[in-house]
């Protein structure tokens, strides 16, 4: 019997899912989890976010998260695509401190992740493709 070639994580709130590759590993730390591969220098983490009342916007979220970092907004420089679920997503990359940042923002009605991954190292292709099957996966619950 091969391998698998994912594995399933379920949020600490339950309320998303997700696969990530089963060579990677993962950690819980203040219900934050963290992917990685146990060679590799960066982590893709998941900050989970729900609303009492207002939709999220994902450009409008996106853009809040960029300025608290001191990165301009470029639209020309952001991925937008929808999951089958409907959930709308943002997409961004950029580069400070001598870091890779690849940013990743998903909502959903009410519900919103923010996902970022950063390294000190190029994301190569492998890499790039194992983040966006990741992001690619996620389902609320």
């Amino acid at each position: 019997m091969p391998a698998p070639m994912f594995k399933q994580f379920r949020s600490p709130q339950g309320w998303y899912s997700l696969l990530y590759p089963a060579d990677w590993e993962f950690m819980v730390v203040e219900e934050i989890p963290a992917f990685f591969r146990e060679d590799g220098s960066g982590a893709l983490q998941f900050y989970a976010f729900e609303s009492k009342q207002d939709r999220f916007d994902a450009s409008e979220e996106l853009t809040n998260y960029l300025k608290i970092h001191e990165i301009d907004y470029d639209e020309d420089k952001v991925a937008h695509f929808e999951n089958n679920e409907g959930s709308s997503i943002r997409a961004c990359e950029f580069q400070k401190e001598d870091r890779v940042w690849l940013v990743y923002l998903i909502a959903n009605d009410k519900r919103m992740l923010l996902a970022t991954y950063n390294s000190d190292e190029a994301v190569e292709d492998e890499l790039f493709q194992n983040l966006s099957d990741i992001i690619s996966s996620v389902r609320f619950l």
